[in-house]
């Protein structure tokens, strides 16, 4: 996948490999990553120079498993920008599964079926994924699963014979080795394609035991020898990629060693090396979004090491550390709760001998929200429960104060001065934890989530996609600013008229009538934004159809468009915007310009 930017760096000997991350360091990290994203997304939503739909949902998706919420700015604006993005190929139609999944809005559903049914259907003839042009590859099948997987876990559908026979097709990317290769009948196994195969199989069986994890599988085999394989083979290295692939693994298998190493930390600390001053991993987008999952073990985030607990701007994180149960949670819809820690009294009280710093036999968890038991969780309770969490998902969609209780049943052993059987036996008991408070507040209207919704609706944009290209000309053009860059759909690019161009104008010719109520024009921009460095439009005439329809005042804030509601729905033929007055940039002799002319129709 944009294997062009995949980074194929030397290995890192054990010798100088760093030590493993603090969670403060991972945490500082993760949040520098995403102010990163932040500072380059696009006025569309989307993120860099050459967009590419599948990288927006898959940095999309990294934003909100790095605790952004759909109702954060950044994630409405990739959002609003994907809600109209056209997705062909395996890697664009899986990224995007996993982004909807993930921001688990009611209003995605249908998109996401949507998804999910195209998935199935480019699968190809030997039972897996290729782009689709060319022939079927591991790397576009792990994709296509985990998509796939995605969706179903969030309500989507798909066939129930599906899980089995691309198990079965997976199965023939294995080695002679027992590793696994890009290709069918491939002679030598890879580190991330071994990963890829160990992943893949592992989502197909999550499906196929059905909440069963105990039963076996016929695809067990398949798993073990490929996880022997990467033990044998397993080395850091500076493959982000890799490194993602190694975190599905883990995630999927419960492994927390590798080779005898903790993959986490040795991904981590290879990871963390390769994050630059501006907060991108690696100086590419791919590189960073799989930095983010890895770091934040988006396969399973509220599990193990690697949990957020810092809090950064714009995240909503919830924790209680009050109590012999500490409480976290993080996100809205859905909100993700978690025991994260137990206090050593409550370890000291009710652990078993020489199990106190190894846990607490617990036999289940009942989670409350607002004293409503809204999830069960079943735990073995023949031994110490060390690293479970027992997490759960709740979506709190309404504006509020909710309160999050965790209720433990567990065997604790009796005392020498308690009555009973014998020292060895044991007695239930149930422990409440303290109530965590979440509180939830309307958000503020966000102009910049706005911008994004609208270009979405742009029905100029809209109609090119549907082959209705309409044609631009302008009274002048300076050097490369031809007049249609103001219809091309691109924020970034503008058309600008020459300096000694007294009364710039420009002229919008639509292929067949378009039904529209309001025209918005978006000024000429920089790119990164540098306020005043372009010419900027103070006012504009405009008419519809060859009549005058009136003026339109530009915001004062450049990122903002000028806005013009024509009297009723018209259908718009041709559009003339006359500039009549413009400020200049800071070089004054730049002409004045206009980076965007839209059209939209009701709310």
């Amino acid at each position: 996948m944009w294997s062009s930017l995949i980074l194929t760096g030397c290995l890192l000997s054990s010798a100088g490999q760093a030590e493993t991350p603090s969670v403060v360091e991972v945490n500082r990290a993760i949040d520098s990553g995403v102010r990163y994203l932040q500072e380059i997304q696009r006025l569309d939503g989307s993120f860099g120079g050459q967009e590419r739909m599948g990288q927006t949902a898959l940095l999309t998706y990294a934003l909100i498993k790095s605790g952004l919420t759909p109702e954060d700015s950044t994630v409405a604006r990739a959002l609003a920008r994907l809600e109209v993005a056209r997705h062909s190929g395996t890697y664009d139609q899986a990224c995007l599964a996993m982004a909807l999944a993930a921001a688990g809005r009611p209003e995605d559903q249908p998109r996401l079926q949507q998804v999910l049914d195209t998935l199935v259907e480019i699968r190809g003839k030997s039972g897996t994924w290729a782009y689709p042009g060319g022939s079927e590859d591991l790397s576009n099948t792990q994709f296509a699963l985990l998509g796939l997987h995605a969706g179903v876990k969030a309500g989507g559908t798909i066939p129930a014979d599906l899980w089995s026979s691309v198990a079965r097709a997976v199965g023939r990317y294995r080695t002679k080795g027992r590793g696994f290769s890009y290709h069918m009948g491939g002679n030598e196994g890879s580190q991330s394609m071994t990963a890829a195969g160990i992943g893949s199989l592992a989502i197909c069986r999550l499906h196929l035991q059905q909440g069963a994890p105990n039963d076996p599988t016929p695809w067990d085999r398949l798993i073990n020898g490929g996880l022997r394989w990467l033990d044998r083979h397993f080395e850091p290295q500076n493959q982000l990629y890799t490194w993602y692939g190694v975190e599905r693994v883990g995630a999927l298998t419960g492994r927390e060693r590798i080779g005898g190493e903790d993959w986490y930390g040795a991904g981590a600390a290879a990871i963390l090396r390769l994050q630059r001053e501006d907060g991108s991993f690696a100086g590419n987008l791919p590189g960073t979004a799989y930095s983010l999952l890895f770091l934040n073990r988006a396969t399973g985030p509220s599990t193990g090491k690697g949990v957020r607990s810092g809090q950064s701007a714009k995240r909503e994180v919830h924790s209680l550390r009050e109590g012999g149960i500490h409480l976290q949670g993080i996100g809205r819809d859905p909100c993700q709760m978690w025991i994260s820690a137990w206090s050593k009294p409550l370890r000291e009280l009710h652990a078993w001998p020489g199990e106190v710093h190894r846990g607490l036999r617990i036999t289940k968890v009942v989670w409350f929200v607002n004293g409503r038991a809204v999830k069960e969780i079943m735990s073995e309770s023949t031994k110490a429960n060390e690293t479970q969490r027992f997490e759960f998902e709740q979506s709190l969609t309404r504006p509020g104060k909710y309160q999050v209780q965790a209720q433990v049943h567990l065997l604790a052993p009796l005392r020498g001065d308690q009555t009973g059987p014998g020292s060895g036996e044991s007695v239930p008991r149930v422990i409440n934890s303290q109530a965590m408070l979440v509180e939830f507040k309307p958000k503020a209207f966000d102009p910049m989530v706005q911008v994004a919704q609208e270009h979405a609706r742009n029905l100029i944009d809209l109609a090119r996609w549907d082959g209705q290209r309409a044609s631009a000309s302008a009274s002048t053009k300076d050097a490369a600013h031809s007049a249609s860059l103001a219809i091309d759909g691109d924020y970034h690019t503008h058309w600008r008229a020459t300096q000694t161009d007294r009364k710039p104008s420009l002229r919008i010719k639509l292929k067949r009538p378009i039904l529209a109520d309001t025209i918005l024009l978006t000024q000429p921009l920089s790119w990164p934004i540098q306020s005043g460095a372009l010419p900027r439009v103070f006012e504009a005439e405009v008419k519809v159809n060859g009549k005058a329809v009136g003026v339109v005042r530009m915001h004062s804030d450049e990122r903002r468009k000028g806005r013009l509601s024509l009297p009723e729905p018209c259908k718009v033929s041709s559009i003339r915007i006359t500039l009549t007055s413009v400020v200049p940039g800071a070089d004054p002799k730049m002409g004045g310009g206009l980076g965007e002319v839209e059209l939209l129709l009701g709310d």
